[in-house]
């Protein structure tokens, strides 16, 4: 990984970009709160929720919003991959369009999940993997890991900053990947989409004034997916890596939904039982949460990551020692809580 490479035309150069991105997101976003208050799409306090004041919901439209308009100035400065715009562009229109049409109607949970598989079939058929269907295990594997993504990041979104803060870690981690990789325009897209997620934040922490929604939510994870398949091919990011990102996320969501499984609660249903969620519930402010979770991100994820991009022979075994690690933190957090059965929401 040569740091080097980040000399200081490319530093003003990040600057700009991310001054850019974070203002417009803002000015975006604000202006979608009042639009979002005026369309009467209030997300309301409920068993399910984490908060306890009716707030707007589908902010994060104007956080998207920032991402492609900035991605379409970069145009004029560098060539951005025909990846963005073929394969993740009409993805993610596609995606924040029906996420902001589900935050003011609620659409069937089977067409959201059916516009995600399209999306995602569409990426990785389309995309620079070249992956044919004949393959029909990796593909349909690498199909399934996308739709995760986006579903656990939306998942995820449900505390002051959560998402918000995740998406700052890993757009400016793998911006400085593909920059050491020598990928210019996919390092200021993923600078872009950190600096997105920063121009929001003073909407969404620490007091909610409005909610990301799943107009930014669903497709900040297909975007992540998205840069990591690229990454991969071009050789920028290992798959390794790729994972160690959101590790947090990952951890929390799956191992919620695994639990849930085997208790055979109808684990497609709304819920409150992710340990940030209990966390709250039990007391905890957003706050403290937030810095609890984006600490793991700091003290353990970010060295993992590094260690693995230096010692790619030591990178399996790094991501099975993280991911042990998260896992035994939330076993314990559970039991700790006295949670793990008792949390059962009608």
């Amino acid at each position: 990984m040569n740091l080097g490479a980040l000399d200081w035309q490319i530093f003003y150069g990040w600057v700009a970009v991310g001054l850019f991105s974070a203002v417009l997101s803002f000015l975006s976003c604000f202006r979608v709160m009042a639009l979002a208050e005026k369309s009467g799409m209030i997300a309301e306090p409920g068993e399910r929720q984490s908060h306890q004041i009716s707030t707007p919901t589908g902010g994060g439209l104007g956080l998207i919003f920032s991402v492609v308009v900035t991605s379409m100035c970069l145009q004029f400065v560098l060539p951005v991959p025909v990846f963005w715009w073929q394969n993740m562009l009409p993805g993610i229109l596609l995606l924040t369009f029906v996420g902001w049409r589900d935050d003011k109607y609620s659409i069937p949970w089977l067409v959201r999940l059916l516009v995600q598989l399209a999306v995602s079939i569409w990426l990785l058929s389309f995309g620079p993997l070249q992956l044919s269907l004949s393959d029909v295990g990796l593909f349909s594997t690498a199909v399934l890991a996308a739709v995760w993504m986006m579903n656990l990041y939306n998942f995820m979104d449900g505390s002051n900053g959560m998402a918000g803060f995740q998406g700052v870690f890993a757009g400016v981690v793998l911006a400085v990947l593909f920059q050491s990789g020598g990928q210019a325009a996919p390092a200021l897209i993923a600078l872009a989409v950190a600096a997105a997620c920063a121009g929001f934040l003073p909407l969404n922490f620490p007091r909610a004034r409005v909610f990301m929604g799943d107009a930014a939510s669903v497709p900040l994870g297909f975007i992540f997916a998205s840069l990591a398949v690229y990454g991969i091919q071009t050789g920028s990011l290992s798959l390794h890596v790729s994972i160690l990102i959101m590790a947090v996320f990952i951890v929390d969501a799956t191992m919620t939904l695994l639990a849930r499984v085997i208790r055979r609660e109808q684990w497609y249903t709304a819920h409150a039982q992710h340990v940030y969620q209990r966390l709250i519930a039990q007391g905890w402010s957003h706050h403290r949460v937030l810095v609890v979770y984006q600490a793991i991100n700091v003290i353990l994820v970010l060295p993992a990551v590094v260690l693995a991009e230096i010692y790619p022979q030591y990178a399996m075994a790094t991501v099975g020692f993280t991911f042990l690690l998260l896992g035994v933190c939330w076993q314990v957090a559970n039991q700790r809580l006295g949670m793990l059965a008792e949390v059962h929401l009608k």
